[in-house]
């Protein structure tokens, strides 16, 4: 999980630089701005999606007993 929360925290810290630019110059980017917060977002869903997705799989595939 903590590789996780450093992935968030960087998606964080981005999405926090994005907004400082455009605060700076509102008149410039605002839809590629946009666009780019979405992305980021749902990529980071997709990332927690496929790490519990993971560890379900993991956990299924050594409870198989070989022996």
């Amino acid at each position: 999980m903590i590789p996780l929360m450093t992935a968030f925290d960087a998606l964080k810290e981005r999405l926090r630089q994005c907004r400082h630019i455009t605060a700076q110059r509102p008149d410039r980017g605002s839809f590629t701005t946009e666009t780019v917060i979405v992305t980021a977002i749902l990529v980071g869903i997709a990332v927690a999606v496929g790490a519990v997705l993971l560890a379900k799989v993991m956990a299924k595939a050594k409870s198989i007993n070989l022996g």
